[in-house]
C-alpha cells in the first residue's frame, strides 16, 4: 500500500496513507469565496478523519481561518500546523486552544504522530522576515511513511533557496506554484509566485521523483496554463517526471 495524494485546487493537497488510514491536509481552501473556479471538494463535516491541517501562510486560500475554526469544533482531535510567526496571534484569533497548534519555522522542526515536519522560508513576492527572525511565509518539508514531500506554498525564487532545498532533499514529490507574478496583479495587491519557467528549472535541477504543479486553477485573475509548465519541463528536462492531476483524483509517486 502506498501514500496517496489528492489535489483539492489552488495549492491544496490531501495526503492519505492507505494502510493506516491516516490523513493530513496542506493548504486546503474550503470557504465558498466569490470568484473561485474550483468547487470545494469537501464538506467540513467530512474531514473528521483528517488528523493534521497545514497552512503555509495566513491567506484565506492557505490558512482558511473560518474553515479552521469550524474544523476545530467538528474534529476535536485535529491539530493545526502554521508558521511560528503567528504563534502569539493565531490561536486567539481562531478561538482554538494553543495546545492544538504546531508552530514551525526554519530551525524549528516538529514530530506529530508519524509525521516529521521541517520548514524553509518562502518568498511570496518578497522574502519577509520579522524582527525575531521568523517568517510569515513557509515551505514545508514533510517526511511521512518514508515519503519526503516538499510543499512549496507560495514562493518566488530567492538567493540561497536552491541550496536550502538541496540540503533537505532528495524529494519523492514536489508541489511548486506556477502562477507567476506581474505589475497588474501586484498593483491590485495580489502578490506573486514563481513563473512556470522558474518552477520548471527548479524541479529540473532538484530532480524529485515526481513534480505536480499548483496554484494555477482557482481564480481567473491569478492563474496559469499548467500545460505550459509540463511542456517546458518535458523539453528541457526530459527525464524529469511531471504530471497534472484533476481535483479529486488520487495519485501516488
Amino acid at each position: 500500500m502506498a501514500v496517496k495524494f489528492m489535489r483539492t485546487g489552488q495549492q491544496g493537497i490531501l495526503v492519505w496513507d492507505e494502510e493506516s488510514g491516516y490523513k493530513f491536509g496542506i493548504d486546503l481552501f474550503l470557504s465558498d469565496m466569490d470568484g473561485r473556479q474550483i468547487e470545494n471538494p469537501f464538506d467540513i463535516k467530512g474531514l473528521k478523519d483528517v488528523s493534521l491541517f497545514f497552512g503555509t501562510h495566513d491567506h484565506i486560500d492557505h490558512i482558511d481561518r473560518e474553515a479552521w475554526s469550524e474544523i476545530s469544533k467538528v474534529n476535536p482531535e485535529a491539530k493545526f500546523v502554521a508558521p511560528k510567526f503567528f504563534e502569539k496571534t493565531l490561536p486567539g484569533d481562531l478561538g482554538i486552544e494553543k495546545e492544538r497548534f504546531i508552530f514551525v519555522d526554519e530551525g524549528f522542526a516538529a514530530d506529530v504522530d508519524d509525521v516529521h515536519i521541517e520548514a524553509l522560508p518562502a518568498a511570496h513576492e518578497f522574502l519577509d522576515t520579522g524582527d525575531d527572525g521568523l517568517h510569515p511565509y513557509l515551505m514545508y518539508i514533510i517526511t511521512f511513511k518514508n515519503t519526503k514531500i516538499c510543499h512549496m506554498g507560495d514562493t518566488c525564487l530567492y538567493e540561497g533557496v536552491y541550496q536550502k532545498l538541496r540540503e533537505k532533499g532528495p524529494f519523492d514529490i514536489m508541489f511548486p506554484p506556477i502562477n507567476g507574478r506581474d505589475a497588474r496583479r501586484l498593483r491590485d495587491n495580489c502578490i506573486g509566485n514563481m513563473t512556470y519557467q522558474e518552477a520548471a528549472d527548479l524541479v529540473g535541477v532538484l530532480k524529485p521523483s515526481l513534480a505536480v504543479p499548483g496554484h494555477y486553477d482557482m481564480f481567473k485573475f491569478n492563474g496559469a496554463d499548467s500545460k505550459e509548465f509540463i511542456d517546458y519541463v518535458e523539453i528541457k528536462y526530459p527525464e524529469q517526471k511531471v504530471r497534472i492531476f484533476e481535483v479529486g483524483e488520487w495519485f501516488s509517486v
